[in-house]
């Protein structure tokens, strides 16, 4: 079953077609047919059949789009929106014809499942299911709706099949959105005028950028830090890589290439994130490895080109700017003081915190505390922080913020949902490597891409940086992805048929 839904015609002729013109033909009759409310109905029914071909692809645009939906309540992101569509569409066609067949991974399945389970179970026993922004009385039970609505896109993308003649369009759909964090700081630059676009656009990743320039709570920490292209930046190698491969990148025949890569390592540090410089070098390396260069004479090429660029930087690392120059800090290179101690306050406060919530961990080993906490809980704790009288990472303890990826599995959801989780990730791994192994030709460097991407950020969630209610969409999109790309899981080699064709994998 491909992208697009084939539903009965007998259905769309009685459930689309002819209430339509009954109500047409009463709003004529009773002249209300200029009501902006009855033409914005009218236009959303006149856009269901292309909801019902692009839905899949509506999905898939939506899972790296940095926007908020501001008209609906809690200001959801949009790919929520298509995920309720998507898999209401895809439930109604298999309602509609039970022979409709749908790709699975049952380990991924099972694992995803359990998780959920785990997640509503937790809702339920520790009673935190009020939300503030739907006019509940509790903070942070939004975290608990983003991880079980990304369970519930999994299911969306992945049952799916993407038509092997439309595999770039879908790669560059899935991939390209994510430069859209820099669109934010682009607003901001823009001046007043435009800030009104920040109800669409978060307002994130600008948010280090206002500090500089307004001195927030009395601080600025002068680095001139733009968030937006750190993360855009990641999002455009990533497409580079799915798209020509570590081997593509390095084609000498096409010089442009390999400087387009250096200059997106480039402007990814003006982020100031370590992390980011780290992440991005990662995926690089191992999809390297996985591609086979590490056996060819680019190894050598690559290794001498990394040290000139090396030698080329240290004599100018202070002439850098600052948010460079925090970002590189954590190289044996001589870099401002200002920078290396920018760097190193984040890192100890990050100790600190974690000093602090190791001993809750006994605590709520079994069963969870959840995430939800009072909204006096959040103004008692803002107000001691200001004056001195609690530590300044208290609120992202409340809030579950440890920046950590096994505390922020293992306090909220305690060890069954650690279990659930690494259930899932090695699951999903077996899914990725057998497809990289097995899958067509055509999809090798994709799926190189893919699983690199998958280790990396898997090693990075636990090792530097990690939060699950923001990570696992990423993450079981990488995996669903996959699933939809190759046509299920390839437990076995692809076969070229005569002419040269490779045929598709049945979901497993």
């Amino acid at each position: 079953m491909t992208g697009s839904l084939a539903l009965p015609k007998k259905l769309i002729v009685l459930g689309i077609v002819l209430p339509l013109a009954a109500l047409i033909g009463y709003l004529l009759a009773e002249g209300e047919f200029e009501s902006l409310a009855v033409v914005g109905v009218l236009a959303g029914v006149l856009a269901i059949p292309l909801v019902l071909r692009w839905h899949h692809l509506m999905l898939v645009v939506s899972w790296n789009l940095s926007v908020t939906l501001f008209f609906l309540p809690g200001t959801p992101p949009p790919w929520i929106l298509a995920t309720m569509i998507s898999c209401g569409l895809i439930l109604l066609a298999k309602i509609m014809d039970r022979k409709t067949v749908l790709l699975n991974a049952p380990a991924v399945t099972w694992s995803l499942l359990a998780l959920a389970f785990i997640v509503i179970f937790t809702m339920t026993m520790t009673g935190t299911l009020g939300i503030r922004s739907l006019g509940g009385s509790s903070y942070g039970g939004k975290k608990y709706f983003l991880i079980l609505f990304a369970i519930v896109a999994y299911f969306g993308l992945s049952t799916l099949r993407i038509p092997s003649d439309k595999t770039n369009l879908y790669v560059a759909a899935f991939l390209i959105p994510g430069l859209s964090p820099v669109v934010s700081n682009i607003i901001y630059k823009l001046g007043p005028g435009l800030w009104f676009l920040f109800a669409l656009f978060p307002v994130d990743s600008v948010m280090l950028q206002v500090s500089d320039d307004f001195a927030m709570d009395g601080f600025s920490s002068g680095m001139g830090r733009i968030q937006g292209l750190a993360f855009s930046s990641t999002a455009l190698l990533g497409y580079l890589l799915a798209r020509y491969g570590v081997r593509g990148m390095l084609d000498l025949r096409r010089p442009w290439r390999g400087l387009g890569l250096l200059t997106v390592l480039v402007v990814g540090l003006y982020g100031g994130f370590r992390s980011v410089l780290i992440l991005n070098c990662a995926m690089i390396i191992l999809q390297f490895f996985l591609e086979g260069l590490h056996r060819t004479r680019v190894f050598p090429m690559l290794v001498i080109g990394s040290v000139g660029v090396m030698v080329c930087v240290i004599p100018f690392a202070r002439q850098l700017p600052l948010s460079m120059q925090r970002a590189i800090s954590i190289l044996p290179i001589d870099v401002s003081p200002a920078a290396r101690m920018d760097a190193k306050g984040s890192t100890d406060w990050r100790i600190r915190m974690w000093e602090r919530a190791w001993p809750d961990v006994p605590k709520h080993f079994w069963v969870g505390k959840g995430y939800t906490a009072s909204a006096s809980q959040y103004y008692l704790t803002q107000q001691a922080t200001r004056y001195g009288m609690a530590e300044d990472f208290e609120l992202s303890l409340i809030s579950g913020d440890y920046h950590n990826g096994l505390l922020s599995i293992l306090i909220p959801f305690g060890i069954f949902g650690v279990i659930a989780f690494l259930a899932f990730l090695w699951a999903g791994f077996r899914v990725l490597r057998y497809n990289f192994r097995n899958g067509s030709a055509g999809l090798k460097v994709i799926n190189a891409f893919l699983l690199s991407s998958f280790i990396v950020r898997t090693i990075f969630f636990f090792a530097v940086f990690g939060g699950i209610s923001g990570d696992i969409l990423t993450l079981v999109g990488l995996v669903g992805f996959s699933l939809a790309l190759n046509n299920g899981v390839c437990r076995k080699p692809a076969v070229a048929q005569p002419g040269g064709l490779v045929p598709g994998h049945a979901g497993l």
